[in-house]
């Protein structure tokens, strides 16, 4: 073989070498790509658990509803879960030019949740389990509410984003300054979610969100019929208040206020249950309260009005009926008769009005009850309701008023600490924390 020959033979030899090692190196990264690609879907799923709020939620209702026979609240250990309310969000990566972005969150050690600059939008989970994407605090500028209570709370926490004011917020009397009422008689009216809303009015009123309550049966066709997003908070146990404060600071961007008056709730709740949780089981007294629409009706063992008599202390009607359908747990418009509540036999009769108060007391059906018989059927006062925002010192009353030689708070100095937090007002008189609806 020549010299020609062998050179030529090598070379080809090389070129076939070089050729194969291509194919396997090929080969090996073709087979490594589904690997990486289950590593990155791996590593997308635990970041999206890691900021899933479902499971947030549902701690948080846990830790509400523990120990209904006695208390049915306890935030005392839940002030971590509440540590970073923002994460309620996650970032949508939507830009004012509607780009999408892959770096717009950011998570901390905290579970909090960043977004750049450029971020206009983010995802919120509500007290419904709703995922909605909207404006993020510093882009959202018009506020909506079906109900008194998300009402009250936008008023209170970013008066500048309400749009209008509901029929039942605006009806109501309420103790608040003098330019906040200006400014609250110069809102349009809407209506709320449990007596009618008018579409038209909403669409003209083009709010960015609109909030309701998780009671509220419509939600989803409402979201559609007035071309918003809604997003929904809770009242149904007093509890629910603290959770709402945060939600709804999130959402308005407020967060330092909002959990300042959510702490100011936990703590108050923890002041009245550190005494009665102390009352023994047998020692409770029955507590049968009088609703909205007469002596005989009642409330639901998930509203928030019992949940204020058993965190006082007491005991309800349906604290321990098991037949009720998941309606009648949180209607606060239950008809019972009167036979009904002597086998019962309560303790202690609450009414929402002086009237109703009278009704029992004059009623010769109602004689043999132990509450008739011993002087112990009250109304509650006005501004100290078992309903509403002022529902945190309805239950300091409650509690007061059933253990008077447990429970001993100066509740007048209680009662003017809270309007001066909740509602800025000032001037409580010693009159107005005594009164009663007629």
């Amino acid at each position: 073989m020549n010299k020609e020959t062998k050179v030529l033979l090598i070379t080809i030899m090389m070129v076939v070498a070089v050729f194969f090692s291509g194919c396997v190196d090929s080969k090996l990264v073709n087979e490594s790509d589904p690997v990486s690609d289950k590593i990155t879907e791996n590593n997308d799923y635990v970041v999206e658990k890691e900021n899933s709020t479902d499971q947030k939620m549902m701690s948080v209702r846990d830790d509400i509803e523990t120990d209904k026979n006695t208390t049915d609240f306890s935030l005392n250990n839940t002030t971590s879960d509440y540590t970073s309310a923002s994460s309620y969000y996650t970032s949508s990566g939507s830009s004012s030019s509607s780009s999408k972005s892959t770096s717009d969150e950011t998570v901390s050690s905290d579970n909090s949740t960043t977004t750049d600059n450029s971020t206009t939008t983010w995802n919120i989970t509500d007290m419904a389990g709703r995922t909605s994407e909207i404006p993020t605090p510093e882009n959202l500028q018009k506020v909506s509410c079906l109900h008194p209570i998300p009402t009250y709370m936008t008023w209170r926490l970013a008066p500048e984003k309400l749009i209008s004011i509901d029929m039942v917020f605006n009806a109501n009397p309420r103790l608040v300054p003098d330019d906040a009422n200006d400014f609250l008689h110069n809102l349009p009216v809407t209506g709320v979610y449990f007596k009618g809303m008018n579409q038209e009015q909403m669409l003209a009123l083009d709010p960015d969100v609109i909030v309701s309550m998780t009671k509220d049966p419509n939600i989803d066709q409402e979201q559609m019929d007035y071309d918003a997003t809604i997003v929904a908070i809770s009242k149904d146990r007093l509890g629910y208040y603290e959770e709402s404060f945060r939600f709804m600071g999130v959402l308005l961007g407020n967060e330092g206020e909002a959990n300042e008056l959510a702490d100011y709730w936990n703590s108050s709740i923890t002041k009245v249950t550190d005494i009665t949780s102390e009352i023994p089981e047998e020692q409770r007294l029955k507590v049968y309260y009088a609703s909205h629409d007469g002596p005989l009706s009642t409330v639901g063992p998930e509203t928030v009005m019992n949940s204020i008599i058993n965190l006082a202390g007491g005991t309800g009607l349906y604290d321990t009926n098991s037949s009720l359908t998941s309606a009648d747990l949180v209607n606060e418009h239950l008809a019972v008769n009167i036979e009904q509540i002597i086998l019962w036999n309560p303790d202690v009769i609450i009414t929402k009005t002086e009237t109703e108060k009278n009704s029992i007391l004059n009623d010769t059906q109602w004689e043999p009850i132990t509450a008739v018989q011993n002087g112990r059927v009250y109304a509650a006062p006005r501004w100290e309701s078992l309903d509403g925002v002022q529902s945190i010192m309805g239950l300091m009353w409650t509690a007061e008023t059933l253990y008077p030689s447990e429970v001993t708070f100066d509740f007048n100095t209680e009662t003017r600490d809270f309007y001066s937090k909740f509602y800025l007002y000032d001037n409580m008189t010693d009159e107005q924390i005594a009164e009663t609806v007629a």
